[in-house]
């Protein structure tokens, strides 16, 4: 009775017995069709043909769509992650028929990093990735319209320490050899990058105003010419050069952490107590407001001390293990920030508690940081040549954006926005699919529980309906 009971177990009334073959095409990796037909309708491979298109390419060869799409998938799916992987999913016909692709139109992995090869050999580098990137910021600007930008201003280390002969793999400030890019974000999307290697530290040459002089310019001509723009970064970034061109030449504001030199320790020490003030955000902080000039500098500038009396938990911090630190901003120093600020009702930034939570906000940054090394999977990059690499990781942090978008504009209802690249995959491309040929159709078939979870047909008409990119 007991063994009769065990196999009525099963759906099907009863046990396996044996296993067959199928030419059905099933893939694990449902997900990506929607992905990559979203990709399709906002008009990114037309951006990136523009933008990249020149490249010459052998008519025998991967086509500049086919590596395009066939790495953002890459990407987005992140369970395999080696270039060789690519030799795997070319014999799985039922990933090429995710990817809309004839079998032989799959890439293998010569030809993906003969395709890299090229991007080097074609002096593929910074400026028109940073292009691509650009365009992308231009799109989201159009379709949130905000009224006020923030730029997180960042360095990020990626630890190649066990690939030291890499080209460009060199000593980073976390005593860590790897490369060290200049990351500018809005957000949770990377809008400007700079691929370095390691040994370039945050205020390295001029690559900080540049940068920013950069995106701001592309704010102020294609989106709005008088809209707030403020820099918010960390003490890596104190640069009287560049604050002064912010403040003369950009008109833009900035808040960053500053360093506690000597001389600015022995005054606050003389400072009574009863003159602090309290600012409560993430646990409750003292805060003092001074002017400060660093003897390098040309003028003062307004700065504000802090210092945690009590973490988020309202447990109190001794002492001597407080962190302190101060701030330098031209927020409420800077009479025509102030009225840009005014015409866009967000005069409060100027007070020293929003300045305070700007500079705290400052940690989202690395969310970001996290958030794209985990869609990479690891940090390491693939290539000897920093060429190779340095369109390995553009392409990464471009597959980045699009997903960040992609949560945005399709998935909202169904899975969180603020969701990791590792649960949203376990969630939303992770599922099985089969796709059949009938009456001269193409058709993608799912469960009925895949259906209802992810509300399937809604997020098909979303992935097909979407604002494009202009190129």
């Amino acid at each position: 009775m007991q063994k009769n009971l065990h196999k009525n177990q099963s759906s099907f009334g009863g046990q396996i017995s044996k296993i067959e073959i199928t030419n059905d095409k099933i893939s694990g990796r449902g997900g990506l069709a929607f992905f990559l037909r979203y990709v399709e309708q906002v008009g990114f491979y037309d951006l990136s043909e523009k933008i990249l298109g020149h490249i010459r390419i052998s008519s025998k060869g991967l086509s500049l769509y086919q590596f395009i799409k066939q790495m953002l998938a890459y990407f987005i799916d992140g369970t395999y992650m080696s270039m060789e992987s690519f030799n795997d999913r070319k014999k799985d016909s039922g990933y090429s028929a995710l990817l809309e692709n004839q079998e032989q139109a799959m890439g293998s992995s010569h030809q993906i990093k003969r395709f890299f090869r090229k991007l080097m050999n074609n002096n593929i580098g910074n400026a028109i990735f940073r292009k691509i990137l650009h365009k992308l910021f231009l799109w989201r600007l159009q379709i949130e319209k905000p009224t006020i930008i923030i730029l997180g201003v960042d360095t990020m280390v990626m630890d190649n320490n066990d690939a030291q002969k890499r080209e460009g793999v060199e000593p980073t400030y976390k005593k860590k050899k790897g490369y060290q890019p200049l990351h500018i974000s809005w957000g949770s999307y990377l809008v400007d990058i700079v691929f370095r290697s390691g040994s370039c530290h945050s205020n390295h040459g001029t690559d900080f105003i540049d940068s920013v002089e950069a995106i701001t310019k592309l704010i102020r001509k294609h989106y709005k010419a008088e809209i707030p723009i403020i820099a918010v970064c960390d003490s890596g970034f104190l640069d009287d050069k560049a604050f002064t061109h912010f403040e003369e030449t950009l008109k833009i504001g900035y808040v960053v952490t500053g360093k506690m030199y000597a001389d600015v320790k022995n005054y606050i020490e003389k400072v009574p107590t009863d003159e602090y003030k309290k600012f409560n955000g993430s646990g409750i902080w003292n805060y003092l407001e001074l002017g400060n000039k660093l003897k390098s500098w040309t003028k003062f500038r307004r700065a504000i001390f802090t210092t945690l009396e009590t973490d988020e938990k309202g447990q109190l911090i001794l002492e001597f293990a407080r962190p302190d630190t101060i701030l330098y901003t031209n927020l409420g120093q800077d009479a025509e920030i102030t009225e840009q600020l005014k015409k866009v009702g967000k005069e409060d930034l100027v007070t020293v508690d929003s300045i305070i939570s700007l500079a705290h906000q400052r940690g989202k940054d690395e969310l970001i940081h996290r958030s794209i090394k985990e869609l990479a999977t690891k940090e390491q990059l693939p290539f000897q040549q920093i060429g190779m690499n340095r369109a390995y990781y553009y392409l990464l942090a471009i597959a980045h954006f699009l997903f960040e978008s992609y949560k945005r504009d399709v998935t909202y209802e169904v899975f969180p926005i603020k969701s990791y690249p590792n649960t949203f995959r376990r969630q939303l491309i992770d599922f099985a699919v089969k796709i059949v040929s009938h009456g001269g159709e193409i058709i993608l078939k799912v469960t009925n529980e895949v259906k209802e979870r992810l509300n399937i047909y809604k997020l098909w008409e979303l992935c097909q309906t979407q604002q494009v990119i202009q190129v």
